[in-house]
């Protein structure tokens, strides 16, 4: 059958709208494409393509507007190399994502897999069910707050066999919402929508049981192994990815330089998780069950790379085109890095108590760096100590307040 080829029409649209519409469809695309395979979902697998097709078309659009308005010779030219890049890496990073979502056309049962990983991610993917209860039915979405009033994402909503995902949309009653966010606050949400049902990701009814029987006693030590590997493969890849963006958009030499050194990272730990795959494969049935998960960190790796291409642009020294700063003054959140001083209110406290709103102030730690271990993944009972270097994201109004709890001593000497 002959693909039909889409027509594309150009519509003049400013750089900094391309970027900020660059930044926004890839933070929805890691989303929809990790649900797509948590869900098993070949809907939105689809929707994650189409992100795919739109971001080809803001690069081509990027690249156009460069070319057309902005004349001047090489010394002009080389102050939009950053934006290039980002562009160029951007669309390299929607491919992959597109990749991994399209898994579930060749892996049924990738699924069964991702699932058992919901409690061992520092953001899990998870479906709520609305119950009549249920405070916000007949709200809409963007008027319910997830994020600020709840502490998640709202991915999407599943309403009978139909993915919405909308924010003019309202949750009615019966609604499924895919949300993502720290295991605290789903389950709080889970409680507010009066859903009692054990954490479940089927959607609809099983036609067949899983060949994948990852409860086998025998696999169950190399399996650890292989989880471990993969959630902290799939975290940095994302993390990368934010920390890139947030480095370029705020021209952060440091965050640029955590991002390489996470690209490091990476080699090691996808040999690590090859050896231990291949080493699973002789202990299952169908050995080509892995091959979605072996494609998984394929896929992130690539993800890696292209964050790495971004941080490498800052590190050379770019400074800030003006587009850039005008984006980054209408940026709601920030990222910023912290060491925690001696007087610090995260000091000897656990990850869980500081979820209390007196230190969190809206923030979330994506990540944090222990002498020379980088750290992902956060489990409640997870201590700070005085001398790790925090990296958080949060809105810009807030920052100052978490700064001074992250590090009273260094905001002190700022005043």
């Amino acid at each position: 059958m002959t693909a039909i080829k889409k027509k594309f029409k150009y519509k003049p649209i400013s750089l900094k709208d391309i970027l900020r519409q660059m930044k926004q469809n890839i933070d929805l695309m890691i989303d929809l494409a990790y649900s797509a395979i948590k869900f098993g979902s070949k809907e939105i697998a689809d929707e994650a393509y189409k992100i795919e097709q739109r971001i080809h078309e803001l690069t081509f659009l990027l690249n156009f507007q460069i070319i057309q308005t902005q004349p001047g010779g090489i010394k002009k030219a080389k102050k939009l190399e950053p934006i290039v890049v980002m562009g160029y890496s951007i669309d390299k990073i929607s491919d992959a994502l597109s990749d991994i979502a399209r898994i579930v056309y060749i892996n049924s049962d990738i699924a069964d897999f991702t699932q058992v990983m919901w409690d061992y991610v520092p953001e899990p993917i998870v479906k709520i069910k609305v119950n009549k209860e249920c405070d916000f039915i007949g709200k809409f979405r963007k008027n319910v707050h997830f994020r600020s009033q709840h502490g998640v994402d709202l991915i999407a909503i599943r309403r009978d066999d139909k993915w919405l995902l909308s924010k003019d949309e309202k949750v009615l009653e019966g609604d499924i919402l895919i949300v993502k966010g720290e295991k605290d606050p789903i389950m709080a949400l889970k409680k507010e929508c009066y859903d009692t049902e054990p954490i479940s990701f089927d959607l609809e009814k099983r036609l067949k049981e899983s060949t994948f029987n990852i409860d086998d006693p025998d696999i169950q030590e190399l399996f650890a192994e292989v989880k471990k590997d993969y959630v902290q493969i799939t975290d940095i890849s994302e993390t990368m990815t934010e920390l890139a963006l947030a480095a370029l958009f705020f021209n952060n030499y440091e965050v640029a330089e955590d991002v390489l050194e996470m690209e490091e990272l990476m080699d090691g730990l996808n040999i690590n998780f090859e050896k231990d795959l291949l080493e699973l494969s002789n202990q299952i049935d169908n050995p080509r069950d892995l091959v979605g998960i072996l494609r998984i960190v394929f896929s992130c790796e690539l993800i890696a790379d292209a964050a790495g291409n971004i941080a490498e642009s800052i590190v050379k020294g770019f400074e800030p085109h003006k587009i850039l700063k005008k984006a980054i003054s209408e940026t709601s959140e920030i990222v910023v890095r912290e060491t925690l001083s001696e007087d610090s209110y995260f000091k000897d406290k656990t990850y869980k108590d500081v979820q209390d709103s007196r230190y969190k102030r809206g923030f979330h730690i994506i990540a944090l760096k222990r002498e020379d271990k980088w750290i992902y993944s956060f489990k409640p009972d997870f201590t700070f100590q005085v001398g790790d270097l925090v990296i958080g994201l949060g809105p810009k109004e807030s920052v100052q307040e978490w700064r001074r709890c992250v590090n009273p001593e260094k905001f002190k000497e700022e005043d």
